[in-house]
């Protein structure tokens, strides 16, 4: 009798049904680990991308109004505008929106760039003379600041023509509407043929489309162009606090003559909650940023130069759909309203910066690099 047998038919159909149950179980386990890793990445990503584009603002409003005239500090119905003065006319309908991402407009001197002035000539536009030549170009629309010895005068002037690495001249021409709310006064003094001569940083940050669909923060520095910064950034939605009259103020609620708050949809002291866009106005009643005091009424209107605070809401999004097809709603933030989910992961991020620039009653003394080449544009 032979002891040795084979298997049957039917052990073999059995033996391979359970491998392959076995094998699928494994295989839905691994697929969903690698939807479940290729998730996580994403979000890690996605909340990288929103960090860093949060910190980049901030950084900004931090530095809104350095070491120039606070009124200039931010923009809401000038640059990029094609009408200067109409806020409906500046890219994308304004610089807020109820359907889409709002965007901001900062100004500040850089504090890494200085120059002697030797000469200045000129009605009209000028040239001016600097005592070191630029390690770097300045490319016309670039705004100069102007400061006599003592940081008095000052004035403010836009390049008119590119000034190349290694220029020793600058040709500039006075300011227009269309450059800001920079005081536009000539700098006929003679001070300005000794004085200083800084460059103001003007930036301005809005959320659009990459070359492949993805959305993308990005940064526009007048005629340097735009400039691409942190993919996966959907939105950005910004809010301003106006100051209020401190407790025990007669323009406070309850006091002598109280304040009326500047936002009169919601008679609240926040523009950018309204369901209507709303910024705040230039057009309204400006404070005398170097002779009023604290607490005068000017300080309470909804003048830019009133603005304390500014809240970021930064919303980062996936570059691609979730692999297992699940994604993220979007509450309401600022006036923009909620939105459903989709196939997109998504983080949201917020920070609140304050505007002390805006409180500075004086110039800020540039350093002077008298034996270095500091800066160059």
């Amino acid at each position: 009798m032979n002891p040795r047998r084979g298997f049957t038919l039917i052990e073999v159909l059995i033996s391979v049904a359970i491998l392959a149950f076995v094998i699928s179980g494994i295989s839905a386990v691994l697929v969903k680990q690698g939807q479940a890793s290729a998730t996580q990445s994403l979000e890690r990503d996605l909340e990288e991308s929103g960090r860093l584009a949060l910190l980049e603002n901030g950084r900004n409003v931090r530095l809104a109004g350095y070491g120039i005239a606070p009124v200039a500090a931010f923009d809401f119905d000038r640059y990029a505008c094609t009408t200067p003065g109409v806020g409906a006319t500046c890219p994308g309908g304004g610089r807020d929106r109820i359907d889409g991402p709002d965007e901001i407009v900062v100004s500040y001197r850089d504090p890494s760039f200085y120059r002697n002035v030797t000469g200045m000539v000129g009605a009209g536009p000028y040239t001016a003379t600097i005592d070191r030549a630029l390690t770097n170009p300045i490319l016309a629309g670039r705004i100069v600041q102007l400061l006599c010895t003592g940081a008095e005068p000052s004035a403010y002037v836009a390049l008119s023509a590119d000034a190349a690495t290694l220029a020793t001249t600058l040709t500039v021409r006075q300011l227009t509407a269309a450059d800001g709310y920079y005081p536009t006064a000539a700098p006929s003094d003679a001070c300005f043929a000794t004085g200083g001569l800084m460059l103001v940083e003007r930036v301005r940050y809005f959320v659009a489309n990459d070359t492949d669909g993805v959305p993308a923060l990005f940064k526009e520095r007048g005629r340097g162009g735009q400039e691409r910064m942190y993919r996966g950034i959907e939105d950005l939605q910004i809010t301003y606090d106006i100051g209020q009259p401190p407790a025990g103020s007669q323009f406070a609620a309850g006091g002598a003559t109280p304040a009326v708050a500047p936002v009169v949809c919601n008679g609240g002291w926040t523009f950018g909650l309204c369901n209507a866009a709303g910024t705040p106005d230039e057009g309204a009643g400006q404070p005398d940023w170097r002779n009023d005091i604290y607490d005068s009424v000017n300080r309470y209107t909804g003048h830019p130069l009133n603005v304390r605070n500014v809240n970021l809401f930064v919303v980062a999004r996936a570059s691609r759909a979730s692999p297992d097809g699940t994604g993220d709603a979007v509450p309401q933030i600022g006036n923009r309203p909620a939105r459903v989910r989709d196939t997109f992961r998504r983080s949201i991020l917020t920070l609140t910066e304050r505007a002390d620039n805006l409180l500075g009653r004086a110039h800020f003394l540039p350093p002077v690099f008298a034996n270095s080449n500091v800066g160059g544009g």
